[in-house]
């Protein structure tokens, strides 16, 4: 458990409570900033500004990657903890979106709305704003996840495309996509994809200027069977239970005796980040306010000299982070171009059970599909489209009435099967729209762009900072696109029904025989309550014509990426979620891989004075004198957590103190905890150790002379050849461990003492530990180094330190 947050953190309390609730959650899974930077432990090498779907995301798959270096991961939020799960998940909270609200200047800012929604730019459009909490939009989002189309991909970079092509199933899999049939199943739900893919096996032109490629069953991401026997499900997902897993797994490891020094990741609300300081094309410095007082993070105070940035902030605040961050001349393909979102409309309809095939109700009935295709556009060229398509057998006119909902009572399940329509079956087509991008707007141009508000007016600025500004114009190609797209829904839904009035649209407040004679009109829905803002801090290839690579990373600034759907050239017609997870992945792995040390053909010493570097599992500890490390106390490994090693060269000195002295140098050692006194104890299995102990003595069978326990032994593994090598007590002896594949040689005191070669090998790759194996043992190590063996590189070793 950790401290309590009150102004005195010594009180040993571990939750808070109100006046209505013991804060259980967002004490056990956030931390205050003093907790987090103020412990004493290592600075930080990643910092992700934002915790919604892609930042959350993004910091817990940079956590679990970057286990093998002990990377340090500080997630920072503006907002507070609200929900562990997707709202969805719960019972009926009330916990929506607001409606859209229109902010031009900062007396026209609502505030919260909801409880957490605010607007944080000004813009000529109306928009719903950022759900200011860990887990941010995610927790509200509808669950969509189609895939971008080949199409949809011909303008990103072949990077990207190979990634998305390689890693959209995982992802699928992991966020509930890829089994469609486990959550919408049964007579509707065939009916209805075997009617609309009637409908395009008919023809693929529903339009003229609009063609019908595709149907397929409903991409949502939600899990509802279980993954696995003994196994929950998922649920609807969003990234708030992988972020709450996440930190509860670092705080079970390595919080221990109340120490935060030894933490690798926290997540600290109420934070928000002004700017970013840079110093040579490197983010150097963070300021933010946490709970409305000014803090900075800098090298090398708080941030490690190779620390990394991901902006996750959403598209539009991370826009304009990086606007008031990463100044630039502006001009064609600059920061902040390219906006988009989708073209949206809402055509409800109700369709005969007959028309649709459709028997007698026998249970509740709901089902869905997507229909793809392409809008060809006044000039010639196209744009992708696709209706998300809901249906419901339930009396009324809202499809997705009880699509969404969680039902604790039988009671209220049977109220949900007497409200079944014997007659009809309700459906909405949600039409979204690919927009233009133009990739050479900005200030003053008639285009679609976000650039920063006027700093020094105080009704355009947040009091430290400018505010962002989100001119949304869409394209004379973006409204007929729109109208088109109006028109093929109303078209559509008209063809699933068979005879004249199988088929009746919602308008003008009721159900009507009739198609509205303006489709787009009565369907046409804001851009600014999609939440599908996208492009403005695009990818590609050249640094002259986009403003990251196809990892995230921004071309000019070497340790700073972008999370989310700033990233996408073109947004396509398909909701971001899926593929800007995905792509959250592929910049997670870019992350990890800018900290992790190249290969070291020559030697390098692993302890030159600071334990910094290095973390003790189980009990005792390590005495620093100089440049010479003593063991003092109990049972435990002090193990190197900055890298791991495959094929290596060990090279080291050691001394004993006495004859009844006993250690081993262990390689090949897994990730270590340090929650309990045995944590250590896993490396005696799963990895190897190079024996240290004069007497050879066997615990067990409480005799000496044991070959398997003896000086150069591999421990318990294979015996040393000579055991009369080692020196005596107060003597330093050299120590050469070669390890490569599964073959391992020991050379004590230049003298070949072991060759072994593991059948079966238990690990190929892990870490270096030194360790304390009893109280009053005293054995001391200097000159600990060590290269990578890579084939066909020739090294030069370096002279052995006196």
């Amino acid at each position: 458990m950790l401290t309590f947050l009150r102004n005195d953190p010594s009180t040993p309390v571990d939750i808070q409570d109100t006046e209505f609730t013991r804060d259980l959650l967002g004490r056990y899974v956030c931390s205050t900033y003093d907790e987090a930077v103020n412990n004493s432990g290592r600075p930080f090498d990643v910092v992700v500004i934002g915790a919604g779907m892609f930042g959350a995301y993004a910091a817990s798959k940079i956590y679990r990657a970057g286990a093998d270096q002990n990377l340090r991961v500080l997630l920072l939020d503006a907002g507070g903890y609200l929900a562990p799960t997707h709202v969805q998940n719960m019972p009926h909270l009330g916990l929506n979106a607001p409606d859209t609200a229109l902010v031009t200047a900062n007396n026209q800012d609502p505030g919260a709305r909801n409880g957490v929604w605010g607007i944080p730019w000004h813009s000529n459009e109306p928009f719903t704003g950022l759900a200011y909490c860990p887990g941010g939009r995610s927790l509200f989002w509808g669950g969509w996840s189609p895939r971008l189309m080949p199409a949809d991909l011909n303008a990103w970079p072949k990077g990207a495309r190979d990634f998305l092509s390689a890693n959209y199933p995982d992802v699928e899999r992991e966020i509930g996509v890829q089994d469609k049939a486990d959550y919408l199943s049964g007579p509707l739900n065939t009916a209805v994809n075997a009617q609309l893919g009637a409908v395009a096996a008919s023809t693929n032109v529903i339009l003229p200027d609009v063609s019908l490629d595709l149907v397929e069953e409903a991409p949502i991401a939600v899990q509802a069977n279980s993954p696995g026997p003994g196994l929950f499900s998922f649920d609807k997902f969003s990234s708030g239970p992988m972020l709450l897993e996440s930190i509860r797994d670092d705080i079970a490891k390595r919080w221990t005796l109340n120490d935060n020094s030894r933490r690798r990741f926290f997540l600290v609300p109420r934070c928000h980040v002004i700017r970013l300081q840079t110093t040579g094309g490197r983010v150097s410095g963070i300021d933010l306010t946490y709970n409305g007082q000014f803090r900075s993070l800098s090298v090398p105070n708080n941030l490690s000299s190779d620390c990394q940035v991901v902006l996750a902030a959403g598209t539009i605040e991370s826009t304009r982070l990086a606007l008031e961050s990463f100044p630039v001349t502006r001009g064609p393909f600059s920061m902040g171009a390219n906006f988009m979102a989708h073209l949206r409309t809402n055509l409800t309809v109700r369709v005969k059970r007959s028309a649709l095939g459709l028997g007698a109700l026998a249970t509740l009935e709901q089902g869905g599909a997507i229909v793809r295709g392409e809008i060809t556009n006044p000039d010639g060229s196209n744009r992708r489209y696709h209706f998300q398509v809901l249906a419901s057998a339930e009396k009324g006119q809202s499809p997705e009435a009880t699509m969404w909902t969680m039902v604790p009572d039988i009671d209220l399940l049977r109220n949900l099967l007497s409200n079944e329509d014997p007659d009809w079956v309700a459906i909405v087509f949600r039409g979204l729209g690919e927009m233009d991008g133009d990739k050479r707007s900005g200030p003053g141009s008639t285009t679609s762009f976000v650039n920063l508000t006027n700093g020094a007016d105080p009704v355009q600025n947040d009091g430290l900072s400018a505010r962002a500004w989100v001119n949304f114009t869409p394209t004379p190609n973006d409204y007929s696109a729109w109208r088109k797209l109006a028109a093929a829904a109303v078209e559509l839904a008209g063809r699933l029904g068979k005879s004249a009035g199988d088929v009746q649209f919602l308008y003008n407040g009721g159900w009507q025989s009739a198609p509205p004679a303006d489709p787009f009109a009565v369907t046409k829905d804001q851009l600014g309550n999609t939440h599908h803002e996208a492009g403005t801090l695009w990818m590609g290839d050249d640094p002259a014509m986009s403003i990251t690579d196809s990892t995230g990373r921004f071309h000019h600034i070497s340790n700073a990426y972008v999370a989310g759907p700033a990233l996408f050239p073109t947004v396509g017609s398909a909701n971001p979620s899926l593929t800007g997870l995905a792509l959250a992945r592929e910049t997670s792995a870019a992350v990890v891989a800018a900290l992790t040390p190249a290969p070291s053909v020559q030697f390098k010493s692993l302890y030159s004075g600071s334990l910094a570097d290095w973390q003790m599992s189980g009990v005792g500890s390590f005495l620093q004198v100089f440049d010479i490390l003593e063991s003092v106390g109990g049972s435990g490994l002090l193990w190197y957590t900055r890298e791991s090693f495959s094929d290596f060269v060990l090279e080291l000195e050691w001394q004993n103190a006495s004859r009844t002295d006993n250690s081993g140098v262990f390689i090949r050692v897994p990730n270590l905890n340090s929650s309990n006194p045995n944590d250590w104890m896993a490396a005696i299995d799963q990895s190897y150790e190079i024996q240290i102990d004069p007497r050879g003595y066997n615990s067990e069978a409480q005799k000496e002379n044991d070959p398997l326990r003896s000086t150069g032994a591999i421990y318990n593994v294979s015996v040393p050849t000579r055991t009369d090598v080692a020196k005596g007590p107060w003597q330093w002896n050299t120590l050469m461990i070669e390890a490569i594949g599964n073959r391992i040689k020991v050379t004590l005191n230049d003298v070949l003492v072991n060759d072994y070669t593991d059948p079966k090998p238990r690990s190929l790759r892990g870490h270096i530990a030194l360790q304390n194996h009893h109280d009053g043992s005293k054995v001391q190590f200097r000159n600990i180094r060590i290269k990578e063996v890579v084939p066909g590189v020739a090294e030069l070793p370096l002279p052995r330190v006196a």
